[in-house]
């Protein structure tokens, strides 16, 4: 299974994405350390635009994690599912790419795009719902400070939430009434987000948002994707989030598939009980996805699997065998998806040559 997959355009600009689990050794740093030298090899002097950690005890390793990489590191308690302590996703541009990073904030300034990568770095607030609106409130200001906003410019978002099977209806509730203020609607738009279990440092931070914004594109640049066919739309089941967003430049695409189950275009979960089953619907409706703005899952650069019972790892992973191409890079870890019913979630980055040139390139 590749650990890294890259992207050419025509005009030679490559991207990297990286998915990379460490092996399982005899403590938190030497596992670390390890996957760190791997990454390190593979990367090169490419620059990394953005990466997130995947941890198995968030409380006692985040402060090792800052000492090895630095104060801004953006981590979640989500154990990986081969009994490894850490995990990575990385995406990668050329040497030379023009980055600068801020406490909770990694901005990319190329020259026909910007785009951001940001996080809050602290939460004052109790509860899930207030933890949310914090969380959209740090985003509304920062964009705004950039010269844009939410509805224009964010694209997508990764929430992670404490013990989701309590928490989870407060952060929906706080979503919902943030997205309605700002005029978001299920006739307008919202945004791609996977909204998944995971822990946060410290401890009483109950909701962890990982933001992507995006600058100076046009507004049909940006197509959201539905396939009707085959999911429903998210607000039948009292949600707001866009299940897969394509950005289309002048010479590729990237797509941003949201959090995907096994899920029919009712809204009611397939295959109750059958991990296996579901794990296939849940790749028929990426496949759906992606084909409706013109991919294929070969195009699926990363993927990230959320199980909730690690368990299930041997299984999915056979069927993760027969439908994803061997050059997708994935990472499989512990995560709780938003509905109980749900056993297996993925989202992921997909990256294609479907490009129009009446935009302009990804440069």
């Amino acid at each position: 299974m590749t650990e890294k997959s890259t992207f050419v355009s025509a005009s030679g600009m490559a991207e990297t994405y990286f998915a990379m689990t460490s092996r399982p050794g005899a403590d938190f740093r030497s596992e670390l350390e390890g996957l760190l030298e791997r990454y390190a090899r593979q990367a090169g002097d490419s620059v990394c635009v953005w990466l997130r950690f995947h941890v198995s005890d968030v409380a006692n390793q985040a402060a090792i994690l800052r000492e090895c990489v630095g104060e801004f590191v953006p981590v979640v308690g989500q154990a990986p599912a081969n009994g490894a302590r850490i995990a990575l996703e990385a995406w990668h541009l050329p040497a030379g790419t023009p980055l600068s990073v801020q406490e909770s904030c990694r901005k990319l300034s190329l020259k026909n795009y910007r785009q951001l990568y940001f996080c809050a770095p602290e939460l004052k607030s109790a509860g899930s719902a207030a933890q949310t609106g914090e969380e959209f409130a740090f985003a509304e200001k920062l964009l705004a400070q950039e010269g844009g906003s939410i509805p224009e410019n964010l694209q997508r978002t990764w929430l992670y939430c404490r013990d989701i099977d309590n928490n989870y209806a407060g952060l929906v509730t706080s979503r919902r009434e943030r997205f309605r203020a700002l005029g978001l609607t299920e006739q307008t738009h919202y945004v791609a987000s996977t909204g998944i279990e995971g822990q946060s440092d410290p401890f009483h931070r109950l909701v962890r948002m990982d933001s992507f914004a995006l600058f100076g594109h046009k507004p049909e640049q940006i197509q959201y994707l539905e396939a009707l066919d085959h999911l429903s739309p998210t607000h039948y089941y009292g949600v707001t989030f866009e299940r897969a967003t394509r950005i289309c430049y002048g010479d590729r695409s990237h797509y941003y598939l949201s959090g995907t189950a096994s899920i029919d275009r009712n809204g009611t979960i397939l295959f109750p009980g059958d991990v296996a089953r579901q794990t296939q619907r849940l790749l028929e409706n990426a496949e759906a996805l992606l084909t409706e703005g013109g991919g294929t899952l070969d195009d699926l650069k990363q993927a990230v699997i959320y199980l909730r019972d690690p368990a299930d790892r041997g299984v999915v992973t056979e069927v993760l065998d027969s439908w994803l191409s061997p050059k997708t890079a994935r990472i499989i870890v512990r995560g709780s998806v938003c509905r109980p019913g749900w056993l297996v979630e993925m989202d992921g980055i997909a990256v294609n040559a479907a490009g129009d040139p009446g935009f302009k390139e990804f440069a």
